[in-house]
């Protein structure tokens, strides 16, 4: 017999019986299992990740927004919002013809060059549609006090990565589309995506889940109210 094995073994599961002791360590260690850690030497979360809800905590911690989020892109768990819900969005739906109707007055001039980006991203027409709605209001000249700039509102650092001219309102919609595009390549999730495209993936990664900052949670809200106006499904 491997006596060394034994006593790994020991100590692992003395570990854990004190972790379980623990409700917020034990949360730690489930937090962590979610997003592929292994279990020795957990650390409690850090502050910029999102509270265990109040309420039926473990459970709502569990199957709500922050389990499966996990930054390698796993695909389960909750959409952003729902305690217990799972989604089957993927960001990736091609959209029924005439989907633009649906569009605001002001985003209909855009909408076959919404429409041609998005399916040369092979991401949802609508989803594009919702978010440069969201990020302009389909003002191809807006121009955010943090510098971003037209429809989809890229960054000039950008913008110049993905190659376009974010002046060009075409141009700044296939730069959106393929940056989201990438972003659900990275995550999965439509939440965590759009999460991405607001904050950045670093800030996601690091909160395992959509971050707890207001803005950008007022935002995942805002884009996906305006994608199921457009008839996208969560």
């Amino acid at each position: 017999m491997d006596l060394t094995a034994v006593a790994d073994a020991s100590a692992r599961v003395s570990e854990i019986s004190q972790r379980v002791a623990s409700p917020w360590s034990f949360a730690s260690v489930l937090s962590q299992v979610s997003q592929g850690g292994a279990l020795n030497g957990v650390q409690a979360q850090p502050d910029t990740a999102a509270p265990t809800p109040a309420g039926n905590d473990l459970t709502s911690y569990l199957f709500g927004q922050r389990v499966g989020a996990s930054a390698a892109g796993g695909t389960t768990g909750g959409t952003y919002g729902g305690a217990s819900g799972t989604s089957s969005a993927t960001g990736r739906t091609a959209a029924p013809a005439g989907w633009a109707a649906a569009l605001p007055a002001a985003g209909q001039p855009y909408a076959g060059a919404i429409d041609a980006a998005a399916t040369k991203a092979g991401i949802d027409p609508r989803l594009l549609a919702a978010i440069t709605q969201a990020e302009s209001g389909f003002n191809p000249n807006a121009l955010s006090g943090a510098g971003a700039i037209g429809l989809t509102q890229l960054m000039p650092g950008t913008a110049a990565g993905l190659g376009v001219n974010p002046t060009d309102p075409a141009a700044n919609l296939d730069g959106g589309a393929r940056y989201i595009a990438g972003q659900l390549d990275s995550f999965g999730r439509v939440d965590l995506a759009l999460a991405a495209y607001n904050a950045g993936p670093g800030a996601v990664r690091q909160a395992g889940g959509v971050p707890d900052y207001p803005e950008t949670q007022a935002y995942v809200r805002r884009v996906l109210g305006y994608y199921q106006q457009l008839g996208g499904t969560l």
